[in-house]
């Protein structure tokens, strides 16, 4: 696992570890940002699947700009198959937990959702009993 950096990355310029190294973007946010390459400006980072408004309120300390000359198309590599996107069928890989982009975080989202569904049920046994 990579350390978290507390330096600026340049979202144009940074490579997937370099941006990985940002706390709260994974190797699939990182992906998704390099592909939507280039910004001409952080707002623009919106407009990247997994990132909000409050997640990129987040991320700005984070990140830098430098300004592109001109959008070039993604490379294509002739002698590769292109990939095919895998169904998304793992719980942590839900839409409903995409800005949790770390593992650790997804982990403590379902253990809270679990705890908090436990306890409920507890709830409505002890109701039931005392009746």
């Amino acid at each position: 696992m990579t350390d978290i950096q507390n330096v600026s990355v340049d979202v144009n310029k940074a490579t997937k570890d370099e941006l990985i190294g940002v706390r709260g973007i994974g190797p699939s946010l990182a992906q998704r940002i390099i592909e939507d390459r280039p910004f001409s400006n952080l707002d623009e980072l919106v407009k990247v699947p997994g990132i909000n408004e409050i997640k990129l309120s987040s991320l700005l300390p984070y990140l830098t700009l430098e300004k592109p000359a001109k959008k070039t198309p993604p490379k294509q590599e002739p002698s590769k198959k292109t990939k095919v996107e895998e169904p998304i069928s793992k719980v942590g890989d839900t839409e409903a937990f995409l800005f949790l982009e770390d593992k650790k975080e997804r982990e403590d989202a379902l253990l809270i959702i679990f705890g908090g569904f436990i306890l409920g049920l507890i709830i409505l046994l002890l109701r039931r009993r005392s009746q």
